[in-house]
């Protein structure tokens, strides 16, 4: 019977340090991903030119920081710009100094620029 029992309260220590290392490792993951998206921010700009590029963009918005990324959205059948954009930032306090831009004009457009909302 002393067998069995110690059988026992070993598996169950096992589990037990099974469990712990799951908590740590979910922990682990949730942190690494919170930091990674503190360092990159993304804006999105709306009531874009439809001729606007990503060249134009990176150039108009490169004052206000380092850029990670550049993607105007397009229609899939057309290619046709649909009017809007995502820039990445390289940091939040440089995507934040971009959004002085809000209200401004481009090619006659007055440009909507917001902090991008995650998907």
């Amino acid at each position: 019977m002393s067998t069995d029992i110690k059988l026992l309260v070993s598996i169950v220590a096992i589990v037990i340090v099974a469990f712990i290392l799951v908590i740590l490792f979910i922990r682990l993951a949730r942190r690494r991903r919170a930091s990674s998206s503190q360092q990159n921010e993304q804006i999105y700009i709306g009531n874009l030119p439809y001729r606007a590029n990503e060249r134009e963009l990176r150039d108009y918005f490169s004052s206000y920081g380092q850029i990670v990324d550049v993607r105007v959205v397009k229609d899939r059948r057309t290619g046709r710009s649909k009017g809007y954009a995502f820039i990445t930032f390289s940091s939040a306090r440089e995507a934040n100094k971009s959004l002085v831009l809000h209200g401004t004009e481009m090619d006659g457009r007055s440009m909507v620029v917001r902090i991008a909302k995650p998907r």
